[in-house]
This record gives structure tokens, C-alpha cells and sequence, in this order.
């Protein structure tokens, strides 16, 4: 029995359920003319607008408190990439500055030490060679030139 109960509950209170019916709370203005049960000629405002009105005040406090905080952030990132970069960028030619200037010192350092080297201990012979060439080109030259003069 108690079983056909909890089964038959939910239905019957589905189909014979009563609406409610609820306060109108939607947010009503109407305007008051001076000599209505009024003091003044103004603006007659419920709770609910008067809410609506305090809350629409907030909200666009709010809008504006968090557009500015993500404007501020969205700076602060783009200058802070900025620097970053500028730094790294900094750092990449100190660097290559640096290798430059050590390949340099080898380079200077590799040339002096060719310069300070012994003098090539057969210097005579290339002496001794290179003049020997230069007189017999020059005897086959002036040969060659009588020869043709002929």
C-alpha cells in the first residue's frame, strides 16, 4: 500500500496541483501630480524599481572597476613583454659582442705568434734561387729578342 502511495503521489500532485499566485514584484514608476494625496509633483518609484535603479548603479560601478583593472593589466603585460624583450635582445648582443671580441684576441694572439716565429732557416737558399731565376729569365729574354731583331 505504501508503495502505490509514493508512486501515485508525484501524479496526482501534478495533475491536481494549484497555481500560486505571487506578489507582482516587477519594478513599477508612475508620476505624481502635486495635489494627488502628495506633497510635490515627482516620480513614484516601488521597492522593486528603486532596487533595480540601486542595482544598475552597482553593476556599472563594477563594469567600470573591472574594464579598468584589465586595461591596467593589459598595459602592464605589453610593457612588461617590451622590457623582456629589449632585455633579451640586450643580452644576445652582449653576447655576440663578447664572441667577437675573444674570436678577435685569437686571431691577433695566432698572428703574433707567426710574426715572432724564427725566421725560416732556408732563407739563402730562397735568396739564392730566386736570383738565379730572375738572371736566366733575363738572358732568355734578351736572347729572344736579338733572335727576333734578326
Amino acid at each position: 500500500m505504501l508503495d502505490k502511495i509514493k508512486i501515485l503521489a508525484p501524479i496526482l500532485l501534478v495533475f491536481f496541483a494549484f497555481p500560486a499566485h505571487a506578489q507582482d514584484d516587477s519594478p513599477k514608476m508612475t508620476d505624481v501630480i502635486k495635489g494627488e494625496k502628495a506633497p510635490f509633483t515627482g516620480t513614484l518609484l516601488n521597492p522593486p524599481a528603486i532596487a533595480q535603479i540601486v542595482a544598475d548603479k552597482e553593476n556599472v560601478q563594477t563594469q567600470c572597476s573591472l574594464t579598468k583593472a584589465y586595461i591596467e593589466d593589459k598595459e602592464k603585460t605589453r610593457c612588461d613583454l617590451l622590457l623582456n624583450t629589449a632585455i633579451a635582445s640586450l643580452e644576445t648582443l652582449q653576447q655576440k659582442h663578447s664572441t667577437i671580441l675573444d674570436i678577435k684576441a685569437e686571431e691577433i694572439e695566432r698572428l703574433n705568434k707567426i710574426a715572432l716565429q724564427k725566421p725560416n732557416q732556408y732563407n739563402h737558399w730562397w735568396f739564392a734561387g730566386g736570383m738565379i731565376a730572375g738572371i736566366t729569365t733575363s738572358i732568355v729574354i734578351f736572347y729572344a729578342a736579338v733572335e727576333t731583331a734578326k
